[in-house]
């Protein structure tokens, strides 16, 4: 039998838990592994097969959660890193297209997501490295969601992992949604010693959600400065020029599919062969790109479809076009079967090769590019 000071104790320890237990939501680990077999033709040398990891969605590991401070306000915080599902980059014999730095993906350690935030009745503020919002409309809109090799990244430089895919240095404002309506606003820091300006990045994104319908529209500013010489050295380290993205989007649901389009464009006062694979030119970047697409559910699985199109109006012959088919099967709420399957059309002066959620491999002037990969990705 218990004494009563034991069983105050008891009480007071239980009471300490279940307050500590509402106060915080976390930590919590998530994370996601994807081992898949990628086929790509079109790269210099010849096509290209291997044991890719990532393929539909990057391998990562990370930890989140909240800390409730009273009056519906938090304390939220998220950090990832990614890996690779394959192991080691290369099987000893052979140079694979994963990247170099260790992680597959993010850039290093904790680099895929390191934020610390408030939430509450005004929205949300976070602040660290984290995606941008022109990357996550852009995946949004998607059939694909930049997963496999029919991904619309393949063409849309702007917001893969070329250029504004995530960003360090950044504080974001999220407002909540009112009468559909919410957006999204950040700031990026240059850390340029001597100006606030110079390397800064701003963009704003809003959103409108009416039942089937969802449209967005988003803008994007970089006081951009050449961290590599460009154009054989024409263009030194330091050299300063504006960089800007605008993308209008939206995809409206019937139920039997979801359709969906982006119109977006990519200007700068460097030139094009800084952001996209086309052919060296002093003219500046003046990108068009657009797609349209449709997701159909079908019983378990989802079929993807999407037609893409980019063109540098600056440089003669840059278009390339692709056609993207998909299909997705979910074994259970947290393991998924895909498959993706991709042709790329590249003018002369072009050559976007096939890219997918991790892995990106390089096309060659003026030749089709094609991809096909089939994976399994589990989520927990």
């Amino acid at each position: 039998m218990k004494t009563p000071k034991l069983l105050a104790l008891s009480c007071a320890v239980a009471a300490a838990c279940a307050m500590n237990a509402r106060a915080g939501e976390g930590p919590t680990v998530y994370g996601n592994i994807d081992v898949g077999i990628t086929h790509a033709t079109g790269t210099p040398g010849g096509s290209l097969t291997e044991l890719t990891a990532g393929s539909d969605f990057p391998d990562q590991i990370g930890f989140r959660g909240a800390e409730a401070l009273g009056g519906g306000n938090s304390v939220i915080y998220d950090l990832a890193t990614g890996f690779c599902g394959t192991g080691d980059f290369t099987n000893g014999t052979a140079a694979t297209s994963l990247p170099s730095n260790g992680y597959c993906t993010g850039g290093g350690f904790m680099q895929r997501t390191s934020l610390l935030g408030v939430k509450g009745h005004f929205g949300k503020v976070i602040a660290g490295r984290f995606l941008m919002p022109v990357y996550t409309n852009a995946v949004s809109i998607d059939p694909f969601r930049n997963g496999t090799t029919a991904s619309i990244t393949s063409l849309n430089r702007a917001v893969s992992a070329f250029n504004y895919l995530r960003e360090s240095q950044l504080v974001e404002y999220a407002t909540p949604t009112v009468d559909g309506f919410s957006a999204q606003l950040v700031y990026g820091f240059g850390a340029v010693a001597g100006s606030v300006q110079a390397g800064s990045l701003s963009n704003l994104s809003v959103h409108y959600q009416h039942g089937p319908l969802y449209l967005g529209a988003a803008y994007l500013y970089n006081d951009h400065r050449t961290a590599t010489a460009l154009e054989s050295g024409k263009i030194p380290v330091g050299s300063t020029a504006s960089t800007h993205v605008t993308q209008l989007f939206g995809h409206y649901d019937l139920h039997v599919a979801v359709l969906s389009a982006m119109v977006q464009t990519y200007t700068s006062g460097f030139p094009g062969s800084g952001f996209t694979p086309v052919k060296a030119s002093t003219a500046s970047l003046d990108n068009r790109f657009w797609m349209v697409g449709a997701a159909v559910p079908a019983g378990r699985g989802q079929f993807n479809l999407s037609y893409s199109h980019t063109d540098n109006k600056e440089v003669a012959s840059s278009n390339a076009s692709m056609i993207g088919v998909g299909y997705q099967y979910s074994l259970s709420r947290s393991t998924m079967l895909y498959g993706g399957l991709s042709h790329i059309s590249n003018g002369s002066a072009a050559a976007y090769g096939v890219h997918d959620a991790t892995n990106t491999f390089a096309g060659s002037y003026g030749q089709s590019a094609n991809g096909l990969d089939l994976g399994l990705r589990h989520s927990f």
